[in-house]
């Protein structure tokens, strides 16, 4: 009889409990997201970042995240964000399989969005669509500055006015890495993700951010099956210590479900690493539908002492 009595106790919590989360998920619009990726890669001498030295299975920024809106009132909504990224089979080491990335809370209205977290600087966001090998070793942030993620900090987007839209990052000096405030500003016109415009133009500056300030312009074009994307940046550390230029032009070509791509970096601020820096990548996309990718690249990193290259060859699903 104590038996039974406890598994009916059991059943009516789990009843109760799935009745409370029914009625959270009906007030709150949400949904979960995320990207799997496996990816097999043979890295000549280790020196370039995001890949080991051998041939290595990797799973490069593989995520999983929620995100989601809450009605407050007809005009004001409260906004959130919560995403991990996940590294549960890479090596035998899975005693830390998640690491942030953007966690943030805040509100949304007529006046644009306003939240507080952690969240990708409005400078890493300036880049849109130039970046043709995103998260991987050939990613621009291989040799260019100001492509972070930082926490503590608060970030306002407008709404678009006339194609155009402004967003701001600001962080305290409290919570700064360089015990300064910081921001950074950008204005964009067009359309990032070159869905409903062809084209995007961005304008960025960042002021004593992860000890960088720095400016870029950034533009990107989409006609028909062909896509080109550009940046330049100025770049130098807070201390003045290193100073100076980089760029990053892409270019690919949608043949049917096949997109072969080309990519070319240079930077000389010897910031990301200590010597000069160029990357040239060459690569191939198979769109087997929007969520499913898979992909074959080739990179070669040249630094003024050292050098390296990786080909690397991937799957990526998105959900």
């Amino acid at each position: 009889m104590t038996t039974i009595f406890t598994h009916t106790k059991t059943r009516v919590a789990a009843a109760v409990i799935l009745a409370s989360t029914a009625g959270s998920a009906m007030a709150a619009d949400y949904a979960v997201y995320g990207k799997a990726e496996v990816q097999i890669a043979n890295t000549d001498t280790g020196v370039m970042r995001y890949a080991d030295e051998g041939t290595q299975i990797e799973a490069p920024f593989s995520r999983i995240g929620i995100k989601g809106s809450h009605k407050l009132t007809e005009s004001l909504k409260a906004v959130f964000k919560y995403e991990v990224q996940v590294k549960g089979f890479e090596h035998d080491d899975t005693s830390e399989p998640f690491s942030a990335r953007n966690t943030y809370l805040g509100l949304a209205g007529d006046f644009g969005e306003v939240v507080v977290g952690r969240n990708d600087t409005r400078f890493k966001y300036s880049e849109g669509k130039v970046d043709g090998f995103n998260e991987t070793q050939a990613d621009i942030a291989q040799l260019i500055p100001g492509q972070d993620r930082i926490g503590d900090t608060i970030t306002y987007s407008s709404k678009t006015y006339g194609g155009a839209s402004l967003a701001l990052t600001y962080a305290p000096k409290d919570d700064s890495s360089n015990d300064e405030s910081g921001y950074a500003a950008t204005v964009i016109y067009g359309d990032r993700a070159l869905k409903s415009k062809d084209y995007y133009v961005a304008i960025s500056h960042v002021d004593a951010l992860n000890k960088l300030t720095a400016s870029r312009v950034v533009a990107a074009w989409k006609h028909e099956n062909l896509q080109l994307a550009g940046l330049f940046q100025r770049s130098e550390s807070t201390d003045g210590t290193k100073e100076g230029n980089g760029y990053a032009i892409s270019a690919s070509y949608a043949i049917d479900k096949w997109v072969p791509k080309l990519q070319y970096v240079k930077d000389d601020s010897k910031i990301r690493h200590a010597e000069e820096g160029k990357q040239w990548t060459a690569g191939v996309d198979y769109v087997f539908d929007k969520q499913t990718t898979a992909y074959l690249f080739y990179t070669d990193l040249d630094l003024e002492l050292e050098s390296d290259n990786s080909v690397a060859i991937g799957l990526k699903y998105k959900f």
